[in-house]
C-alpha cells in the first residue's frame, strides 16, 4: 500500500520519549530507541561543568549543502575575537569538514591531555577549534561512517574538549537534520543554546529546503536568531560594485514565512574566498569590503538579541 509523504513523521523532539511515543509504534528502531533512554546518562555531569564554562553556544544551520554555513561561521568567530572575545568553533560535519583550512590549523594535531582534548588554536586571534579534520591523515581521505559512530565522536567533542571559559562557541553544522543535529541538541539540553543563524542562499530553490531547517529548529525548541542570505550578488573586484546573478528573495521569504529576522545580506567576492581558503582573517584584511561590512552589521543585530 502507497503513502503520501505527508504521512511519515517525525520522531519525537523530546529524546526521553524516544521510543515510548505514539508516533514510535511500528517503527524498526522502537526497541534500540527504547534501551537506550534505560539509564541516567553518566557522562551528564561533566558534559554540563564543560558547557556551563561557556556563555554563548550558537548554532550555525542550513537544511542546504554549498550555502557558505563554514564561511559564515568562521567570519562570526573572527570579528568576535577581534572584539575581544574569547572564542571556540566546533565542527561537527563529520563528513565534509572545513574549519580547519578556514582557520589555519590544518596541519596540527588535536593533544589528548590527561584534561580531555586539547583544542587547536588558529593563529588568527586566538579562536580555538576544533573538527574531524584534525584527525584525519590528510585533507583528502574520506570519513564513511554510520551514524552511531558520528554519534559518538560528537559526543566526546562535546564531553573531552577542554575548551575553558569562552565568550562564544560557535558550532558549525552539515547539512540536513538528521544524527549530528539530534546529537547535539540533546547534549546541549540542559545548558541550552542561545539559539540557531540559518543560512541561505538567494533562490527559491535554496528557500524550499531551508525551510525544513526553520521547521526543525521549531520543533525542537530550538531559538533562531535569524537568517542570511549569503551569496547574494557578486562584488566587482575593480569597483566593488554588487551585482545580482542568482534569483533572489530567498532569505526575505523565509523571514516573512516564518516570522524570523533577517539578519542581512551578504555578496560574494573572489578576493574574500582566496583569503579565506588561505585562512586568513577576513576582516583584518578587507574591514570595508561589502562583504566585511554586511557582515559587521549582521554581528550588531546578533549581539543585540543575546544581550535581551
Amino acid at each position: 500500500m502507497s503513502h503520501d509523504i505527508e504521512d511519515i513523521q517525525d520522531c519525537p523532539a523530546d529524546s526521553r520519549l524516544a521510543g515510548h511515543a505514539p508516533v514510535c509504534k511500528g517503527c524498526p528502531g522502537q526497541s534500540l530507541c527504547s534501551s537506550q533512554d534505560s539509564q541516567a546518562d553518566p557522562d551528564q555531569e561533566i558534559i554540563e561543568t564543560r558547557l556551563k564554562a561557556i556563555r554563548h553556544k550558537i548554532l550555525i544551520l542550513s537544511g542546504k549543502g554549498g550555502v557558505g554555513k563554514s564561511s559564515i561561521a568562521v567570519m562570526l568567530s573572527q570579528m568576535l575575537a577581534n572584539d575581544g572575545c574569547k572564542v571556540g568553533v566546533l565542527d561537527i560535519d563529520i563528513c565534509g569538514p572545513s574549519i580547519p583550512k578556514l582557520l589555519s590549523v590544518e596541519d596540527q594535531p588535536v593533544i589528548d591531555t590527561q584534561w580531555g582534548w586539547k583544542p587547536i588554536v588558529s593563529p588568527h586571534s586566538n579562536i580555538k577549534a576544533l573538527s574531524v579534520g584534525s584527525f584525519l591523515a590528510s585533507d583528502c581521505q574520506a570519513v564513511v561512517w554510520r551514524g552511531p559512530r558520528k554519534t559518538a565522536l560528537i559526543r566526546r567533542m562535546i564531553k573531552d574538549t577542554l575548551w575553558g571559559r569562552l565568550d562564544d562557541l560557535i558550532i558549525d553544522t552539515p547539512p540536513g537534520t538528521s544524527d549530528e543535529h539530534l546529537t547535539i541538541l540533546k547534549l546541549l539540553a540542559s545548558t541550552r543554546p542561545e539559539g540557531a543563524i540559518i543560512v541561505t542562499s538567494p533562490q527559491k530553490l535554496s528557500a524550499g529546503v531551508v525551510s525544513r531547517e526553520i521547521r526543525f529548529c521549531q520543533k525542537m525548541n530550538v531559538p533562531i536568531l535569524g537568517i542570511i542570505q549569503n551569496m547574494s550578488g557578486y562584488t566587482c573586484p575593480c569597483c566593488s560594485e554588487v551585482t545580482e546573478i542568482f534569483s533572489d528573495g530567498a532569505g526575505e521569504y523565509l523571514a516573512k514565512k516564518y516570522g524570523v529576522p533577517l539578519l542581512g545580506s551578504v555578496p560574494l567576492d573572489t578576493s574574500i574566498l582566496k583569503a579565506q581558503e588561505k585562512g586568513s582573517n577576513i576582516e583584518n584584511m578587507y574591514p570595508n569590503s561589502p562583504f566585511g561590512v554586511s557582515m559587521r552589521q549582521i554581528l550588531k543585530k546578533i549581539q543585540k538579541v543575546l544581550e535581551k
